[in-house]
């Protein structure tokens, strides 16, 4: 009936509403899925929302909080599928969100797609169901590590040298999880990867994934992940179950002078192959995963990831950190001191050199030669420091002709576009999300001044870290505010390569910000002597020359 009303005003037919589309980024860039939605959805509304905006809260909180968005279609978008943990939850979320489709979505096209009354109806068994293989999982995983930590205790110091040939190393990256294609974890596999072939080292690389740059020359195996497990602990304890299963046997059939592993959170993988090969377990160790599931990443089941821990630090035969604080750490937690090798993290300083593409991303993103472009790289992640340089962007006026380049994605990366959602619009603050990591160095190189105000540690532990970024600033050639803060205040000296500022003091930060945009000369200064230290003392080169030599010493001591 055309043109018919109520009381209520015009009657309009449902196939005439418009269509909303709910996107949650969970992990990666939001970009792709929203250009593959178009496509599915024509003409919808698209909204999308961050992680943060419904990770706090209660169940029932976060279901009225995505009921609010009144979505027909909720689609979850993560980095990968194959990674994604709870899926099934995120599935019953959508359903009870109302949304009458449910899908999640990867950037690399991959998605599980269904409807509403389905997730519902199967619901109850898939708990139950996950509810049995988390148990079966844990308890299984329990019996194997009682017997890892017996063979370990009962069999110290057995692996063998082997003597002939070229050297060869096989690597294991084991961590199943989102966020490995980019930022300080993929520099430094790649870094180190490509150094050891460049030294003249065969290496072959085993990982759950593929790996961001890798050069052509490691011989790549992968063992890929599952989606199963109904927690986060569930989850990586059975893929890293797949991953020795997968690995070792490869490494015990043609077994390497030794394998050096990067320490993954409930991992195991190379301690089986050490035992099995009787190989050296040389670990490269960048934190306790402890200290970060209990202050940083919930992920459970921490007494199981002691164990897991203490298990790798017993049964290496080096053990590389990245910071002497990280040194102390173990010593204090009963690793033999010989052991353990000081091992900072670097840089390719070919990738990030001085005019490797910046004018022309100038141009692309609209900055003015007479303006001064202030660069973040950064996981917006708790220790980053991004709130303060928050602080810092609102206390520069306009007038000043100082803009900010914020490259990354991370946990606060709402909170930081809500507080900056003017200074967005209007031009002075660019986002880019994340980004691929062969992106970085242009972006780096369009701007004049590079900003690096990590925190201190939420629970007053000593900073412990060596940020990749550091030394990939250093390596731009630009001047540097870095926060006075472990290892950073050591590699950087105040005035000298950069200009150094109290961890957190926001007017701090935007002075330094300031006397580097009103002098070009000081900029330029901070940034030669930057740039040489980098080349003379922190490349991946000396990352992997390290190791090398701290293979051959290990050598020494098994034939004496």
């Amino acid at each position: 009936m055309k043109g018919a009303t109520t009381k209520a005003g015009p009657v309009v037919s449902r196939s005439k509403r418009m269509m909303k589309v709910v996107l949650v980024l969970l992990s990666g860039n939001a970009a792709p899925a929203e250009k593959e939605l178009a496509k599915q959805y024509p003409g919808a509304v698209i909204e999308t929302v961050s992680r943060a905006e419904i990770e706090s809260g209660s169940l029932v909180s976060r279901i009225a909080a995505l009921r609010s968005r009144r979505a027909n279609v909720l689609v979850f978008v993560t980095e990968r599928l194959a990674w994604q943990r709870r899926q099934d939850l995120f599935m019953l979320l959508g359903a009870l969100a109302g949304a009458r489709v449910v899908m999640i979505l990867d950037r690399h096209g991959a998605s599980r797609r269904d409807t509403r009354s389905r997730i519902l109806l199967r619901a109850p068994f898939k708990t139950v169901s996950e509810g049995v293989f988390g148990a079966r999982t844990v308890a299984r995983a329990r019996g194997d590590l009682q017997q890892l930590e017996a063979q370990v205790k009962s069999h110290p110091g057995t692996s063998q040298a082997r003597a002939h040939g070229q050297l060869r190393i096989v690597y294991l990256r084991s961590t199943p999880g989102p966020g490995t294609q980019a930022g300080g974890a993929a520099s430094h596999i790649k870094g180190v990867t490509d150094a050891l072939i460049e030294l003249g080292t065969q290496v072959r690389f085993i990982s759950n994934d593929d790996i961001a740059g890798l050069d052509d020359e490691a011989k790549l195996s992968i063992i890929g992940p599952e989606p199963l497990g109904g927690t986060r602990a569930v989850f990586e304890i059975h893929n890293n179950s797949i991953f020795t299963a997968g690995a070792v046997p490869l490494i015990v059939d043609d077994p390497p002078d030794f394998i050096y592993q990067r320490y993954a959170r409930f991992g195991w993988a190379g301690v089986v192959a050490s035992l099995r090969s009787s190989r050296p377990l040389f670990l490269e160790y960048n934190g306790s995963e402890v200290w970060v599931g209990r202050h940083w990443d919930h992920v459970g089941m921490l007494d199981l990831l002691a164990r897991y821990e203490r298990l790798n630090l017993d049964a290496a035969a080096r053990i590389f950190v990245v910071s002497n604080v990280e040194r102390l750490n173990l010593e204090r937690a009963g690793v033999q001191a010989n052991k353990i090798i000081v091992n900072p993290n670097g840089v390719d300083t070919d990738t990030f050199r001085p005019g490797i593409g910046g004018e022309r991303v100038r141009d692309e993103l609209g900055i003015a030669e007479a303006e001064t472009l202030v660069g973040f790289v950064g996981s917006f992640g708790p220790w980053h420091g991004v709130l303060t340089l928050v602080e810092a962007i609102k206390e520069i006026p306009a007038s000043s002709g100082v803009r900010f380049l914020l490259v990354g994605s991370g946990s606060l990366l709402a909170q930081v576009k809500q507080v900056l959602a003017a200074e967005e619009q209007n031009g002075r603050v660019i986002f880019t999300g994340a980004v691929e990591h062969e992106q970085v160095p242009r972006l780096l190189d369009a701007c004049d001044v590079l900003a690096s105000p990590h925190i201190p540690l939420a629970d007053d532990t000593e900073f412990f870290g060596s940020p990749t970024k550091i030394f990939e600033y250093m390596a731009m050639g630009k001047g540097i505010v870095a926060s006075r803060l472990g290892q950073i205040g050591e590699v950087l000296s105040d005035g000298e390569s950069a200009l150094l500022v109290q961890p957190g003091n926001a007017r701090e930060l935007t002075e330094a910000i300031v006397r580097l945009a009103e002098s070009p000369k000081l900029r330029e200064h901070l940034g030669e002597k930057a740039r040489r230290h980098a080349i003379e003392r922190h490349t991946w080169k000396r990352n992997a020359q390290n190791v090398l030599d701290a293979y051959r010493k290990w050598m020494e001591e098994v034939k004496s």
